[in-house]
């Protein structure tokens, strides 16, 4: 795993949750990931806990009310902020009840609010189609931290029905943001053959190695092997991710990639790899080639390793 990438993954998700851009908080960089995760945990737990003793109130106070009247004062009285809150203290029959009246939109605005920590049990009792239709709704509005955060709360189920209407690119955005880490081998094995290879083509068509490459490090070794072995197979492909280790600094994330390749592959890659390295300077090839044995793939480079080596 690359602490750079994941650094990047829990800036976008803390801004995302304090209503900034990524780039106002670029200086959190020098940061651990560990460290940053637990800042959003904590500032989350503060604005979750902030309002409880009101909040469980209106949560006791609902139960008076039908499912159908409660889902129209939520969205037009209420609005996603509020109800998002209430959730996480209605008992999850309930809201799976009232969840079912919402409008589609709605229930969007109400997962970019909620906290997936506090209504687990409400989103596991939620039909698949039903969450389908919101992730959807959030693909398009590009809420992919959103869809992150409750990625590993959702069955094996909710996440083939929304496989289906999530494109490659969109989930790639989503698996760089999954909030269960752990989850994410599982959860890309649910994947069709063709849409697991699908996710090269994307990262090569609107850039996104930087994900993918943090994509394959937290990914099981067959299933990282998998995907490495669909990148360096294809030229047009081979030539984006060389690229993109040179023009964003993924040398350190391509290697370790490199290591779950076959042999063929392995060598392709490092082939095309020459040209590139031998217009660095001699502290940058050290650096690579400190990266590369790190990896374990230094001896297997055949004439990039030449290259590395020279003075």
């Amino acid at each position: 795993m690359s602490d750079a990438l994941r650094v990047r993954a829990e800036v976008i998700k803390l801004a995302r949750l304090l209503g900034r851009e990524a780039d106002d908080l670029a200086y959190l960089h020098q940061v651990h990931p560990a460290a940053i995760r637990r800042l959003r945990e904590q500032a989350t737990d503060m604005l979750f806990e902030a309002q409880s003793r009101r909040l469980r109130r209106l949560a006791r106070a609902s139960r008076l009310l039908p499912p159908t009247v409660l889902a129209t004062i939520a969205e037009r009285a209420f609005g996603p902020l509020l109800a998002g809150r209430v959730t996480g203290y209605l008992a999850p029959a309930r809201a799976g009840e009232v969840a079912a009246k919402l409008s589609v939109a709605f229930r969007a605005d109400l997962a970019v609010e909620m906290d997936p920590r506090r209504t687990s049990d409400v989103i596991a009792r939620l039909p698949a189609q039903s969450i389908a239709e919101v992730a959807r709704e959030l693909g398009q509005r590009e809420e992919y931290v959103t869809m992150g955060r409750f990625a590993g709360q959702l069955t094996d189920e909710a996440l083939r029905a929304v496989f289906a209407v999530v494109d490659d690119a969109a989930l790639l955005r989503v698996a760089f943001v999954i909030e269960d880490g752990e989850r994410l081998d599982h959860v890309f094995g649910l994947l069709p053959a063709p849409r697991r290879a699908g996710f090269v083509r994307a990262a090569a068509a609107v850039d996104l190695w930087p994900e993918a490459l943090d994509l394959l490090s937290r990914l099981s070794e067959r299933r990282c092997g998998e995907l490495a072995d669909a990148a360096a197979a294809q030229e047009a492909v081979l030539h984006s991710i060389v690229r993109a280790a040179q023009d964003d600094d993924l040398w350190n994330a391509l290697l370790r990639a490199a290591r779950a390749m076959g042999d063929e592959n392995r060598r392709r890659l490092a082939e095309r790899l020459v040209g590139p390295v031998s217009e660095l300077n001699q502290t940058q090839r050290e650096h690579i080639a400190e990266l590369a044995r790190d990896a374990g793939v230094f001896d297997g480079l055949g004439a990039l390793r030449a290259v590395l080596e020279s003075r």
